[in-house]
């Protein structure tokens, strides 16, 4: 670990600003978006035993999370439910 912290520390300057810039650009709701899909998929994997197919729980708990935000008046946000299925998928990509 000790290595790659002094690979990053020795990126030039502009690609480790940019870098820190784009990480501090994502919305804090579709951080915790990606981070539900990771443990709603990790537990379907786990728990459930259901392999690739982890995907589809964290399918149905983004549609029903932005359905309920609809319900408070609020938009269905399309992103943030990508932002759901990314962190399913990256958990289906290594349960392959």
């Amino acid at each position: 670990m000790r290595k790659v912290w002094e690979w990053l520390k020795a990126l030039p300057g502009k690609v480790w600003d940019a870098l820190v810039n784009w990480l501090n650009s994502i919305r804090r709701d579709r951080l915790y978006h990606f981070i539900c899909g990771l443990i709603i998929a990790a537990f379907a994997c786990i728990t459930l035993h259901m392999g690739v197919w982890c995907f589809v729980p964290v399918l149905f708990a983004g549609f029903v999370k932005e359905f309920i935000d609809q319900w408070r008046r609020q938009a269905f946000d399309w992103v943030d439910l990508t932002a759901t299925m990314v962190g399913g998928l990256l958990i289906a990509l290594f349960a392959i």
